[in-house]
């Protein structure tokens, strides 16, 4: 057996179609599986360019057949081919060369044709292009993820630390009325106070802590937490109407403007209408003043005060609310309703510093 007939037994045994041809496309020697696809068009002498789409392509194909004939390894290229059933197939080519060009002879090249439709590659491009945008979609979660864990422990960490200035706040409290109640007529009624204060500061704690923004609460909810805390604790039937912008209160604001609404509500509760009345109306309203302020506002149906006197005389909860007010970078005013009675305001900046240690 010589070496020629050697190489064609092999190329014999290949499941695509392979072609020993020249570079000017006529074709030498075609194996089974080429006569099967393409029947008498690849028969020796023929010209491979006569299976393709149009003149353009035949041109195309012979130029790329010139390549070849320069390489010893395959050089991949595109083609499109007419089988025996006169269907147009877009194949993936492999040429390279088998014996060069000698004086009076063409090189002889070696191509092998793969369906298109069985080629892996493209399939196996997509799929890793597919599983590249997966895990690039799975990075940015995990870095998303881990950036809002970053992000809760570091407000954690704050609110722990707020927490803490806070205690520092109601041991001082605490102070206060262990001196108010040591002077006082009725030590349990001041007692009683405290403990609604404290009541209140574990109210706004709790709406932090159980939030699911631990940046602040809504105002709404806000108002509605406190103010029905405050009242619960007086059981005392006023209709109290509530009203609030859309707006967040701050952590920082949190426990400081709590206290204040506490304090404002208690004394609209107390002193709100004139002895042997039945309890009237108070509007309770959180709204945003000229953009960069909060304006907290408690108005009552009774029969008013002013600030100057309420703290000559010892009005130990309005002092509170000054000191608070002053906590808050704010200012309170106390002043007649449009309609009679008390309305308190406090105004302070939407956000607030945090205290210093």
């Amino acid at each position: 057996m010589t070496l020629a007939e050697g190489a064609a037994q092999v190329l014999q045994t290949l499941p695509e179609p392979a072609l020993v041809l020249g570079t000017d496309a006529r074709i030498g020697f075609a194996n089974r599986a080429a006569r099967a696809r393409f029947g008498a068009g690849v028969e020796a002498g023929a010209d491979l360019t006569a299976l393709g789409p149009d003149p353009a392509a035949a041109e195309r194909m012979r130029h790329w057949l010139r390549r070849c004939s320069g390489s010893r390894t395959a050089l991949p290229g595109a083609l499109q081919l007419r089988g025996a059933d006169g269907r147009l197939t877009r194949f993936r080519g492999f040429g390279a060369v088998l014996a060069p060009a000698g004086a009076e002879s063409r090189a002889k090249l070696l191509l092998r044709l793969v369906d298109r439709e069985d080629d892996r590659f493209p399939l196996l491009g997509r799929k890793l292009d597919e599983l590249n945008v997966e895990i690039s979609r799975r990075r940015r979660a995990q870095l998303a993820l881990e950036a809002a864990v970053q992000d809760r422990d570091v407000l954690l960490n704050e609110l722990h630390h707020r927490v803490k200035n806070n205690i520092q706040m109601l041991v001082g409290m605490l102070a206060m009325t262990r001196r108010a109640a040591a002077w006082a007529a009725d030590p349990q009624a001041v007692l009683a106070e405290a403990s609604r204060r404290l009541a209140a500061v574990g109210t706004v704690h709790q709406m932090l802590y159980l939030g699911d923004n631990l940046r602040g609460v809504p105002g709404e909810t806000f108002l509605q937490q406190v103010a029905g805390a405050v009242l619960a604790s007086m059981g005392v039937p006023h209709s109290v109407s509530l009203s609030a912008d859309p707006l967040e209160i701050s952590n920082d604001a949190a426990v400081p403007l709590g206290l204040v609404l506490h304090e404002l509500l208690v004394n609209a509760v107390k002193h709100g209408c004139p002895e042997g009345v039945e309890p009237g109306s108070i509007r309770v309203s959180l709204r945003r003043f000229e953009g960069a302020l909060v304006e907290v506002r408690v108005e009552d149906d009774g029969p008013g005060f002013t600030l100057d006197a309420a703290t000559r005389v010892g009005a130990t909860g309005l002092k509170l609310v000054l000191g608070l007010a002053r906590q808050l970078n704010g200012e309170l005013s106390v002043a007649p309703g449009a309609a009679g009675g008390t309305c308190a305001v406090l105004r302070f900046p939407a956000s607030v510093d945090p205290p210093k240690e």
